[in-house]
């Protein structure tokens, strides 16, 4: 009998079995990738967590746990990470508050290049944020002169946990910013039409309304930043030094300092319980905010014309304070560059290409040239930058439409290790028999795969799955689909998450200190370099350089932004 199923529905059926994406293999795609990002994570992670076992035997092993379990300085530096994160976290979501309801409700003038910049300090190397600090806060720095000058104070909080949090801050403000400004924008704005009609103040509303309602927001921007926090390496290891050590800085110094690897592993093990409990945390809130349904939502974002006075100075008032707090210690950074000795010159940058100023050599010091260092650093990060996006396009393509729990909390995982700890895992497993240049952009594109991931998910979703569906039934394979309907209506998503996959990977410090161990010089490496060995008015034209390279990044970034004003984002 002859069928009177269409042909495009018999093509499309039998593609769909042998891709794992119809009823019989629905579930073969998203095993494989659970698979093989699996086995790229866990190994090197256990390497860590096991290791000295069969260097020195079970029992001997198990004697050196207890020891290292026992000891006043783990428990200290574990006091220590959770203290500091936390109230970074807090000092955060207490600074975006403000500015998430501003971007949430208002479009107010220059709203989309505020956006932008908060974002900046970000992507940022650690390295440039600590010299950021110290050339604005530090004894010497510009807030510094001018309490001394004016009112005799002598500042000394850069080198303390004072420090650490400032940084901190800097960093994780605009995570704040952006969760805050999402969970607002899912508020109903009928429920504040209840409460007028109640007549209940501005504070009861906040109180009663808002509050319960943005809480969800509030508690993962938290989590998140309170995890960044908590796995911070070259910020406390430059402000804290060896009085104020977390445990990210006490497993690298067990490794390469003391050559205890037992210790690095039960301190590694501690952190990925406390880092794996707040992952779970994440996950649950995550999970509660998905099932919350935004169907027939009403939302009002207000004109700038139609808010009140008062309002219109305060959201200035607070864009202008956030903004010099975190712009005014970089622009330190360009001055400074330009006074090496207290006198205006070019001489910090001539020395970037000279390899010398006066009788220092910074060739010798930085153990690279300035044109091996930019070159080394910007192949590093368009690689790893290719390989994250990439990977995470196959992923989200094979995902659309899917969201599965065991998925979801395994791409959550990078979050719960720390940089740090896996590329140690990533050097004891595999150095020797893959180049440190392979496996740093290994180690980069897993640690950002979660938040890349998360970015081309989103991008994906925007496109119905009809349309891929309507092309496969008219006999278009793959290859086209992807390059005359998939990339020509996502490409805006995918460059964008490609340039924040990039600004990650050239930020990046602890994978290129941890596997590179001297052998490869990226802008951050160079610049930890000069600090140590006391030039600073080079490290400071070298930071100038790296922010101009990653303002480049971001007015392409904003170029390709999805930001919409009608949406109040």
């Amino acid at each position: 009998m002859t069928s009177l199923r269409p042909r495009g529905s018999e093509a499309l059926t039998g593609s769909r079995a042998r891709t794992g994406l119809g009823p019989g293999g629905r579930s073969v795609g998203p095993v494989l990738i659970a698979l093989l990002f699996g086995a790229l994570l866990i190994p090197p992670v256990l390497s860590v967590l096991g290791a000295g076992v069969f260097d020195h035997g079970l029992l001997e092993w198990a004697d050196r746990v207890r020891a290292t379990v026992l000891r006043p300085s783990t428990f200290r530096s574990l006091r220590f990470s959770a203290g500091q994160a936390t109230v970074s976290a807090l000092v955060s979501l207490l600074l975006a508050l403000p500015g998430a309801f501003f971007l949430a409700k208002v479009r107010f003038p220059g709203k989309r290049l505020v956006q932008s910049l908060t974002l900046l300090p970000f992507v940022l190397p650690s390295l440039i944020v600590i010299l950021a600090v110290i050339s604005f806060y530090g004894r010497s720095g510009v807030l510094g002169v001018l309490l001394q000058r004016s009112f005799g104070l002598d500042l000394t909080m850069v080198y303390s946990p004072v420090g650490i949090i400032i940084a901190h801050v800097m960093f994780n403000i605009s995570v704040a910013l952006r969760i805050l400004s999402t969970g607002m924008l899912a508020i109903d704005d009928r429920y504040r039409e209840v409460s007028l009609s109640l007549g209940e103040s501005r504070m009861a509303r906040f109180r009663y309304l808002y509050l319960p309602l943005l809480l969800p927001s509030m508690l993962t921007a938290a989590t998140i930043i309170f995890l960044y926090c908590f796995i911070s390496f070259g910020i406390v290891l430059i402000f804290g030094g060896v009085r104020y050590a977390t445990l990210e800085v006490r497993i690298y110094q067990e490794m390469f300092t003391h050559l205890n690897l037992t210790a690095a592993g039960v301190l590694a093990l501690l952190q990925i319980v406390v880092c794996g409990t707040a992952v779970y945390l994440l996950q649950r809130v995550s999970n509660r905010r998905r099932a919350v349904t935004k169907a027939g939502r009403r939302f009002r974002a207000y004109a700038w014309s139609e808010v009140s006075a008062a309002l219109r100075v305060t959201c200035f008032l607070y864009w202008l304070v956030i903004l010099l707090f975190l712009f005014a210690p970089l622009l330190a950074i360009a001055v400074r560059s330009f006074r090496p000795g207290g006198e205006w010159s070019l001489l910090s940058y001539r020395a970037l290409f000279v390899g010398h100023i006066g009788d220092r050599n910074i060739a010798e010091i930085i153990r690279a040239g300035f044109p091996e260092v930019v070159l080394t650093s910007l192949q590093i990060a368009l690689v790893s930058a290719a390989l994250s996006t990439t990977g995470a396009y196959a992923a989200a393509r094979v995902l659309r439409g899917k969201h599965l729990a065991y998925l979801d909390t395994l791409f959550t995982l990078p979050l719960a290790v720390s940089s740090v700890t896996f590329s140690l895992g990533m050097r004891l497993l595999w150095f020797g028999t893959f180049s440190p240049f392979t496996l740093i952009l290994l180690t980069q594109s897993i640690m950002s795969f979660p938040l890349v991931f998360r970015g081309i998910r989103s991008t994906m979703e925007t496109l119905p799955i009809r349309y891929s569906e309507s092309a496969e039934s008219l006999g278009a394979g793959l290859v086209r689909r992807l390059f005359t309907l998939e990339i020509p209506l996502l490409w805006r998503g995918v460059v964008n998450s490609y340039i924040f996959a990039f600004s990650l990977s050239l930020a990046d410090f602890s994978a290129v200190l941890t596997i590179g161990r001297g052998e490869i010089v990226t802008f951050p490496i160079a610049m930890y370099r000069l600090i140590g060995f006391q030039s600073f008015d080079v490290a400071l034209a070298l930071g100038v350089c790296y922010i101009l390279v990653t303002l480049l990044a971001f007015l392409a970034l904003d170029a390709t932004s999805y930001a919409r004003e009608a949406q109040g984002l």
